[in-house]
């Protein structure tokens, strides 16, 4: 599967889903979003419920990140992709190491 030789659909789900649910899960380890699914839960006291509604939250903003993504990888090179990424981490990294609160 990961050779990138994709012989059909199923091929393609059971590469992209394990990967993409893995990336995403390690991502927003202590994100904001996970204090404040924390703190609904804490509040809500229903542990059903709080996934039921926090679910289709994330689906909501993930899927627009999905579709530009799709329709990026056709006109951008995944390398670029890459150095960007790279080039923003580092300034973010910076940032944080000279504990810069404000740009302006």
């Amino acid at each position: 599967m990961v050779t990138g030789i994709r012989t059909g659909p199923l091929e393609m789900f059971l590469e992209a889903f394990p990967v993409s649910t893995g990336v995403v899960a390690l991502g927003k380890l202590g994100d904001k979003t996970q204090i404040a699914t924390v703190a609904h839960a804490a509040r809500y006291h229903d542990l059903l419920q709080v996934v039921a509604g926090t679910t289709p939250g994330m689906m909501l903003a993930d899927v627009p990140a999905v579709f530009v993504g799709e329709t990026n990888a056709k006109k951008v090179s995944v390398k670029l992709v890459h150095g960007i990424a790279a080039g923003i981490l580092a300034v973010l990294s910076l940032l944080t190491l000279l504990n810069v609160d404000k740009l302006i």
